[in-house]
């Protein structure tokens, strides 16, 4: 199966696999999780929901099943600014000692 887009604040896209009944989510924060035990109807039902009622059936209806869910990477913009911090916390200590 592939990839779908799907329309909603938390979720960009998913895919069904129906041999194992699981559903592989991509969330919209860059994360990503696994759902099992979800059968065709429930998938069927998920994008057949209208675009602005996605959200309170994902929430709902597929969260409990999410087994797997896997946080976003650190954006390079923190840790760049704690390098800097560090950095500069240490030039003052300098000037002061």
């Amino acid at each position: 199966m592939t990839w779908t887009s799907f329309e909603c604040k938390k979720v960009r896209k998913v895919k069904y696999h129906a041999r194992e009944r699981t559903l592989d989510i991509l969330y919209a924060d860059g994360g990503s999780g696994q759902a099992s035990g979800i059968t065709i109807s429930r998938y069927e039902q998920l994008v057949s929901t209208r675009p602005e009622d996605r959200d309170i059936f994902f929430l709902n209806i597929i969260e409990p099943y999410v087994t797997a869910r896997q946080q976003p990477p650190r954006s390079p913009a923190t840790v760049l600014k704690f390098i800097a911090a560090a950095l500069l916390l240490a030039v003052l200590l300098w000037f002061l000692f």
